[in-house]
């Protein structure tokens, strides 16, 4: 694959990133009755090198939110930031006010990120057409009753 073919499809897969995350957004805010997500990139506050004020600002989101959805992308795989923030979440919240959301699915299991699959995980009941949330013990709920 020659280099510009290969920045290409990185782009295309980042901009269907952005795209599916504004979904959720929207999707988050419709469903629950209001309820608002934050995500760091739409923060206009957050435009500046990353520093122990980043540090700060995120944590203190984190500990403030109900719940944590964890959306899994090929970036996100690669970033010392977002494995720092779910670290961060386990510890404030606890493993089970935290969930993963793939847009790259790979089956649970990631290479070198095998730790998620401690994690509840939110996919799609073609069945049920609902969004439910599978725990690691087999268990399942609705994303809406999870995030209540």
């Amino acid at each position: 694959m020659e280099p510009a073919e290969l920045l290409t499809k990185r782009r295309i897969e980042k901009l269907a990133s952005v795209e599916f995350i504004r979904k959720v957004l929207l999707f988050l805010y419709h469903a629950k009755g209001g309820m608002r997500g934050y995500v760091d990139w739409q923060d206009t506050e957050m435009e500046h090198e990353t520093d122990a004020k980043t540090a700060a600002d995120l944590k203190s989101r984190i500990q403030h939110a109900r719940k944590v959805i964890y959306v899994v992308t090929t970036e996100s795989l690669k970033s010392v930031w977002c494995s720092w923030e779910i670290g961060f979440a386990d510890c404030a919240k606890g493993p089970n006010d935290i969930a993963i959301l793939a847009i790259k699915p790979n089956n649970g299991r990631w290479k070198n990120h095998e730790y998620l699959q401690q994690y509840p995980w939110i996919s799609y009941d073609q069945d049920k057409r609902l969004f439910m949330v599978t725990k690691p013990d087999g268990k399942r709920l609705t994303l809406y009753n999870w995030l209540s």
